[in-house]
């Protein structure tokens, strides 16, 4: 039976109990191991370590450094028993970054996931000027007698996680835990009826996507299967490590996933156990569907939607083939238990409202962006359009932030993409503004999977037919290696490097077209 504590903080610390004893394992990597019961102690010493270091209000964050290494969860479990909010920081992150962060959340102490003995070392090199204290994660630590005294408030902040695209001042986004026990006692529904022996650990612990892997493991007490990032174009020795775990919950992105899909041995004759899909981060696609449902037959997939700011996800949806056949995109899904979604109505999608509890405490340390995005306690808006049916289901409809101006014409970019991704035959597709002197002159389309100049012509000429010409990309591309950001997303920022090296590529002329020059 799961733990139904009332009080968020006893239902962390009641889930933690259960790891006590458990000789099962809870992360495997391709060099180690931990056991539930290892990481029960290991994470009960640390705690102890944790709540003795000064600070009354037990309220300054505590940075982990790190990148799938089974210390990681060791210190995540440390600062959710200590109070202590924990802010995830991977290693490939840039110094400057990193200080940014560092100072941003005033860090009490920055925790080293990482079994490099010299890396406490390099890593306090990293954080000159800074004087927080770097401590290695010890997976030996001699146990403590019991938990730390401190019971964390429901309004307390669990967790900060910083915006991977924030380019000038990091966007720290608290999440408190009340919130984090409203998402945890969601996972009981949304996975109602699913039985699985091991989960993916597709996701880098920076993106909160990553909770999906991390609490569901938790709550049933299975295995997590590491996938390093570095070693992420080694697909086929990830299936097999995925076979012989015998996962059966995957949980990724989009991205992650159409890349699986090209290895022709992730089928479910391969991975049997492979029977759950969760979507989260990016809208999920039809063709990725439909490959899913023709490689793993009887599979499920499920489809979600949420920003960070509401604690991962707020929406969730079972794909049918119904889905599919449907002249709309793929819905992301009915609200969550607890939450609202309101949006305004009329014939154009209006922006999504979150109301209730999923609803984090906000951005640390920026009052402007604070009161734009919390109009009120408990209310967020999303910036994203979107639509809802009369039974309640949701269907999104791109960033507001995405509409643009051509040469004296509005639009739309998320639009465009979606219309190109109903043509038949396409994966995915991404269109950008074609920049010139500072100003956006035409639209590059950027086009996934196998196609060539006469298809990306055919494509240009379909759209040509179908909508007006400003709306048409001038500049098409296939041909490319995807390139993912750090959560596993499509990398927008890198598509000019595609445009450079793509191996097909189309220009398409439109009548009384500007000259770019």
């Amino acid at each position: 039976m799961k733990p139904q504590a009332d009080d968020p903080h006893q239902l962390l610390r009641d889930i933690h109990r259960r790891f006590a004893g458990s000789g099962a394992e809870a992360y495997r990597t391709t060099s180690e191991t931990l056991s539930f019961d290892r990481l029960y102690h290991a994470s009960l010493a640390l705690a102890e370590t944790l709540a003795r270091v000064p600070d009354p209000r037990c309220s300054r964050p505590v940075l982990i450094w790190g990148h799938k290494d089974p210390r990681y969860l060791v210190a995540y479990w440390a600062c959710l028993l200590a109070g202590r909010p924990l802010v995830p920081a991977e290693q490939d992150t840039p110094a400057e970054r990193l200080r940014q962060i560092v100072q941003t959340c005033d860090a009490s102490v920055v925790l080293v996931a990482d079994a490099d003995p010299n890396a406490p070392t390099q890593l306090h090199k990293t954080l000159t000027g800074s004087d927080v204290p770097v401590w290695s994660v010890d997976l030996d630590a001699a146990p403590a007698q019991d938990l730390p005294p401190h019971d964390a408030a429901p309004d307390d902040v669990a967790y900060i996680m910083f915006s991977s695209g924030t380019l000038g001042q990091p966007k720290g986004i608290q999440v408190t835990y009340a919130n984090l026990a409203d998402f945890i006692r969601w996972q009981d529904q949304l996975l109602a009826g699913a039985s699985f022996n091991g989960v993916t650990g597709n996701i880098r612990h920076c993106f909160d996507v990553s909770l999906f892997e991390l609490w569901n493991s938790w709550l049933r007490l299975r295995p997590i299967t590491a996938l390093n990032h570095a070693d992420f174009a080694n697909s086929t020795g990830y299936i097999r490590r995925l076979a012989a775990d015998q996962v059966g919950l995957w949980v990724s992105t989009p991205s992650i996933t159409r890349l699986m899909l090209r290895n022709r041995r992730f089928n479910g004759t391969t991975l049997p156990a492979l029977s759950t899909f969760l979507f989260c981060g990016e809208a999920l696609t039809k063709p990725v569907v439909q490959s899913l449902f023709d490689r793993f037959p009887g599979c499920r997939v499920l489809n979600t939607y949420g920003p960070t700011e509401c604690t991962v996800a707020v929406t969730a949806v079972d794909i049918t083939a119904d889905h599919l056949a449907a002249p709309e995109d793929l819905p992301i899904g009915y609200a969550r238990p607890g939450t609202a979604l309101v949006a305004d109505p009329g014939p154009d999608q209006g922006e999504i409202e979150i109301r209730g509890a999923s609803v984090g405490r906000g951005y640390l340390k920026l009052p402007d962006k604070q009161g734009r995005a919390f109009p009120a306690p408990g209310c967020y808006r999303t910036g994203d359009r979107g639509l809802r049916r009369a039974d309640g289901l949701w269907y999104f409809g791109g960033r507001i932030d995405r509409e643009i101006k051509v040469q004296g014409m509005r639009v739309d970019l998320d639009d465009i993409e979606a219309h190109i991704r109903r043509q038949p035959g396409i994966e995915d597709a991404v269109v950008e503004p074609y920049m010139l002197r500072g100003e956006a002159r035409a639209l590059n389309a950027y086009i996934f999977g196998d196609h060539t100049a006469d298809v990306l012509k055919q494509l240009a000429g379909q759209m040509s037919r179908e909508l007006p010409p400003y709306l048409v990309p001038r500049f098409w591309y296939a041909g490319f290696e995807a390139s993912l950001n750090r959560n596993s997303k499509i990398d927008r920022a890198w598509l000019s490097e595609a445009a450079r090296t793509a191996d097909h590529r189309h220009v398409h002329s439109q009548p009384d077209a500007e000259t770019l020059s």
